[in-house]
């Protein structure tokens, strides 16, 4: 089984409670009467659970009820087809564990250089980028790869909170031409005004700052016990950091990028005034 964003998380939680009641996992294996490479492919999301083993692991581990029930919503999740499976012909395992990361999450918070973001991208936009990005692909997908864009979108109209810095050359760059770009960016300042969307720009004149050539996403989600997540994607790899040090490292480059960043209200400013200057 390829460990899914929830089976994980599952799995990184029994952990720490697992280490929280000092037992190892040979013990609580152990104790729910199953084999301890069992434990370690549940604590690791490659194994799933059975609701009779995540109720005897909740008792040993000394789970509070409340954290239980978490544990069980997961659980179930874990074992449901997401609805971006209906594309996995056409879905690369990086953007398959990117919208993995964004169902269940309740803040994503993004840094992009030098492009609009996908949760806020329009569909001319959307379509330009991927064309640009991937020339081989075939003309019969395109839209395909679109409905998804769209689809992932709607996190958005469900309460999703999103927090992205720009870099100026991301609302500047003529990606489609004048009219693309200019519908592009109503549409950032639409999805401002209604929705929990907030958009910083770190304008040219900005110094350096710790995310320079760099973008990323980090997600956090609803339990606050949850460990953040980090997802990297490059031209040629894609990384999901889940480790404490990595993600502070970009927890700090975020606060280093948003230092330099213009305020939410001057970043709009900025917005209309680029709307103004387009032919």
């Amino acid at each position: 089984m390829r460990p899914t964003v929830r089976s994980r998380r599952l799995g990184s939680r029994l952990a720490h409670y697992r280490r929280e009641s000092g037992l190892s996992g040979t013990e609580v294996a152990a104790r729910l009467g199953i084999h301890q490479a069992t434990w370690s492919k549940i604590e690791s999301g490659k194994t799933k659970v059975s609701p009779t083993v995540l109720a005897k692991a909740v008792e040993v581990l000394d789970i509070p009820a409340s954290v239980a029930a978490q544990l069980d919503t997961l659980r179930r999740k874990s074992e449901e087809q997401g609805w971006w499976q209906d594309y996995g012909d056409i879905l690369s395992e990086a953007v398959q564990m990117l919208i993995e990361l964004e169902a269940d999450a309740s803040w994503i918070r993004t840094y992009e250089g030098h492009l609009i973001p996908g949760l806020l991208q329009t569909r001319r936009y959307a379509e330009r980028v991927i064309t640009a990005v991937s020339p081989h692909i075939r003309v019969a997908d395109i839209d395909r790869y679109l409905e998804l864009r769209m689809r992932r979108q709607k996190r958005i109209d469900e309460g999703l909170r999103l927090t992205a810095i720009l870099g100026e050359a991301a609302v500047r760059q003529q990606v489609g031409g004048p009219d693309t770009l200019r519908e592009q960016l109503r549409h950032v300042t639409r999805m401002v005004r209604e929705h929990d969307v907030t958009v910083q720009i770190v304008p040219f004149t900005a110094d350096a700052h710790a995310a320079l050539g760099d973008s990323f996403t980090v997600i956090q989600w609803p339990d606050e016990a949850d460990p953040e997540a980090v997802y990297v994607d490059g031209v040629t790899s894609w990384t999901v950091h889940e480790r404490d040090g990595v993600i502070r490292s970009y927890l700090h480059a975020l606060a280093s990028v948003q230092a330099q960043a213009l305020a939410p209200r001057e970043s709009l400013d900025l917005i209309h005034d680029v709307i103004k200057e387009l032919p």
